[in-house]
């Protein structure tokens, strides 16, 4: 099981110098944790069918093809579960997102594209691109009415403008 939650960090071990819970977690109910589960699961399982489009699109942008790939394939996942009667929890989309982004993160750094020291920006990046795209798609699905498109939009900030090469800030290839 992959906890979405931890109310006893020490119960697995974290990464260096990282906490697995802050002091507000909650514990995950079993069936949060089932959705989390199923919903990384395939999600995965998507991206690992599709892993040459996912290194093409990463090489040719980290950062964008990064959100672009990864807010779709999430996205997909939640309509999907959505079509079939099963509602998503906002908070287990919000952990499905961030874990997938991690995931990115890996791959693009392990095919040398994000280097190791810039990893905490990339997945900034990464992970606040992802949630403005999330909620423009859901602005443009009309599902996200404007005051609440608006309170989103104020709550993450002005979207950091990319460099005019990507390549630059995250320290990959030129």
């Amino acid at each position: 099981m992959n906890p979405i939650f931890e109310d006893k960090p020490e119960q697995q071990p974290a990464a260096p110098g990282r906490t697995n819970a802050s002091p507000k977690a909650q514990p995950a109910s079993p069936e949060q944790q089932a959705q989390f589960d199923l919903l990384l699961g395939r999600a995965r399982q998507v991206m690992g069918e599709a892993a040459d489009e996912w290194l093409a699109t990463l090489q040719a942008d980290p950062v964008e093809g990064a959100i672009t790939l990864g807010t779709q394939t999430v996205r997909q996942m939640v309509q999907m579960s959505e079509q079939a009667g099963q509602p998503v929890a906002p908070v287990v989309l919000m952990h499905v997102g961030i874990q997938i982004c991690k995931d990115v993160a890996a791959v693009a750094n392990e095919a040398g594209l994000v280097k190791d020291e810039n990893l905490p920006s990339y997945l900034q990046d990464t992970l606040q691109g992802s949630i403005a795209a999330y909620l423009e798609m859901d602005a443009e699905d009309g599902l996200l009415s404007q005051d609440d498109r608006a309170r989103a939009q104020q709550m993450l900030g002005q979207q950091p403008a990319q460099p005019a090469n990507v390549m630059d800030k995250i320290g990959g290839p030129a």
